[in-house]
């Protein structure tokens, strides 16, 4: 049985809660699957946030956006959840690409509800972390 065709069914299975929360799916779209670089697009709309969740090119991704402020869940992760997730990036085969999608839906649901609502200080936060200069890191001799 293929798989890749139900994974657009599954991040929606995966992240109902944001429509039991007050958002509503604006968007949608998922290709064929033909290629590599095929994959979906879900994006749940409230009142004061966006959420995108997309899969093309094997890179997984949950955006959150407020206005003009746009961050990936894994800036958000890294940055103000220390790497709870363990994710070191977003690329994964379409393989193992479920358990994904469950563990980030599950993340979210539990520690983003903040982000989600669109409160001012955390957005205010987000947009500080986004707009600081990038730190190089450091060069092995």
């Amino acid at each position: 049985m293929n798989m890749k065709p139900q994974l657009l069914s599954q991040a929606k299975s995966c992240f109902a809660y944001l429509e039991a929360g007050g958002f509503r799916i604006i968007s949608e779209y998922e290709g064929g699957y033909t290629s590599f670089k095929d994959g979906f697009t879900v994006i749940y709309s409230s009142p004061k946030v966006s959420v995108t969740v997309s899969y093309g090119d094997m890179e997984f991704e949950v955006t959150f956006q407020k206005e003009a402020a746009r961050a990936s869940y894994l800036f958000i992760d890294h940055n103000i959840f220390s790497n709870a997730s363990g994710l070191a990036g977003p690329m994964f085969p379409v393989e193992k690409l479920a358990p994904i999608i469950a563990d980030v839906a599950l993340d979210i649901q539990a520690h983003y509800r903040s982000i989600l609502d669109g409160e001012p200080e955390v957005w205010t936060r987000i947009r500080k972390l986004m707009s600081a200069p990038a730190v190089p890191k450091p060069h092995l001799p």
